[in-house]
């Protein structure tokens, strides 16, 4: 689970808007990377947070939890992405923090923080881990490179919560209410690719398609 390093030969930027918590997102984690291996040098791939449940207050009930769930298997099914099957005791489906934390390693990094962002799915969708909490969201910041306690500061930080929620405006406004989807960015102009999900050939294929009129 890399970051995509910036290439100066890419003409074609992929964004792909997605979020910590979406399950379809996570389904789609290795079809990303795998596109991005595909097409490094020709598309930039960058992400946008989508946010999930953001105004969310009170932990996922029974039903809720039933409802992820099938979800879930669905997801599998389709993707045959890895899921643990679990979730956090007293766990609020809200996904502004954890996007506020891959904000924050963005702007460490200056890349793309896919990797870090996939780990948070891998954390939560297969470890069943709280991914809302300080102190997890501290600890996969370690596997990072940052020091113990960093991150928890950060997630205190204006600013950053500030460029979450213009990232959540942001990509309700190009129809992405429906998560994964990827935009592609060419000379300043921002269009919706594919709304859903799509595995990494047909994701390839779509973005090759639209490299071919500016070879």
């Amino acid at each position: 689970m890399n970051d995509f390093r910036k290439s100066g030969r890419a003409v074609l930027k992929a964004i792909v808007v997605t979020d910590p918590m979406c399950s379809w997102c996570w389904g789609m984690a290795k079809a990303i990377e795998e596109s991005a291996h595909t097409l490094a040098g020709r598309v930039e791939f960058d992400l946008l947070l989508g946010g999930i449940n953001i105004h969310g207050t009170q932990p996922i009930g029974d039903y809720g939890r039933r409802h992820l769930m099938k979800i879930w298997t669905e997801v599998h099914e389709v993707t045959g992405q890895t899921f643990g099957f679990r979730l956090p005791e007293e766990f609020i489906y809200n996904s502004t923090l954890s996007c506020v934390a891959v904000q924050a390693v963005r702007r460490r990094s200056g890349v793309a923080p896919f990797g870090f962002l996939h780990r948070l799915q891998q954390a939560l969708f297969e470890a069943g881990e709280n991914i809302n909490s300080p102190s997890v969201l501290d600890a996969l910041a370690v596997e990072f490179g940052w020091q113990p306690g960093e991150l928890s500061i950060d997630l205190n930080d204006k600013r950053l919560h500030e460029q979450v929620a213009e990232q959540f405006s942001t990509s309700r406004s190009y129809g992405t209410n429906a998560l994964p989807a990827v935009l592609i960015e060419s000379d300043g102009e921002r269009k919706l690719l594919l709304g859903g999900y799509a595995d990494s050939a047909m994701l390839v294929e779509l973005l090759s398609d639209r490299l071919d009129p500016l070879s």
